[in-house]
């Protein structure tokens, strides 16, 4: 029996392959991970292999794909918008370590930071050099949640793990939208660029998913817009 996050994710990428205007660049749901039925079993495991204790924050939206791979792109004009989610199961994130081009090669704040990072969800179709990762705090609560980007380095995001899902499921993993939830940063190269493409891209949602309510997303747009314009 599915869980709620693998229902709600089914039927967006269902909603998203019902537009003719958009093609499906690949759809692979992984296998499932049928013994860990629960959060509370992926977790165990996830401790059984760590160091510690968990966040509790981490059973939020839990499903069961060991890993998902969904891309999509619109067909003319708007062929320069497209998307990806490219989720991994949250006990694999936990366990396993960063592929040796995933981990910064300097001894900075920054290379350390990011080889602390759990990589939950990646873009390997885009080939866009993105991920977003989990980085485990003493906190019982909740995890910092960070998105790394080839053109910035890591950029930390104010968001949840368990809000970071919904907000795929918005977005439709449109590319960059973790932008919108980073602190309004006229110096953060990836952020300032993207700013164009994500006012387009959300353009494009609210035009084939009248029903969404994205208001508060294109609020978040202005303001790093408005921060990006100051500098200029």
């Amino acid at each position: 029996m599915e869980t709620d996050y693998e229902r709600r994710l089914r039927e967006m990428i269902e909603q998203v392959q019902a537009q003719e205007s958009i093609r499906t660049e690949r759809y692979e749901p992984g296998p499932i991970a049928t013994y860990m039925e629960r959060p509370e079993d992926a977790l165990k495991i996830a401790r059984i292999v760590g160091d510690g204790p968990l966040p509790t924050g981490l059973t939020s939206n839990f499903h069961r794909h060991s890993m998902l791979s969904f891309a999509w792109r619109s067909l003319e004009p708007f062929e320069a918008i497209a998307g990806e989610i490219h989720l991994i199961h949250i006990a694999e994130a936990l366990v396993r370590r960063p592929r040796e081009e995933q981990v910064a090669k300097t001894d900075s704040e920054a290379g350390r930071l990011v080889a602390e990072l759990k990589i939950f969800e990646t873009h390997p179709v885009g080939g866009t050099g993105t991920y977003s990762a989990l980085r485990l705090t003493a906190s019982q609560n909740s995890p910092e949640v960070w998105y790394f980007d080839l053109r910035q380095g890591p950029t930390r995001l104010h968001i949840s793990y368990g809000d970071y899902l919904d907000a795929t499921l918005r977005t439709k993993g449109l590319y960059d939208w973790q932008y919108l939830y980073a602190e309004p940063d006229p110096s953060n190269y990836g952020m300032r660029v993207s700013v164009p493409y994500l006012r387009d891209g959300l353009g494009l949602l609210a035009q084939k998913f009248p029903d969404d309510d994205l208001s508060d997303l294109r609020t978040r747009l202005e303001e790093r817009a408005a921060a990006v314009d100051e500098e200029l």
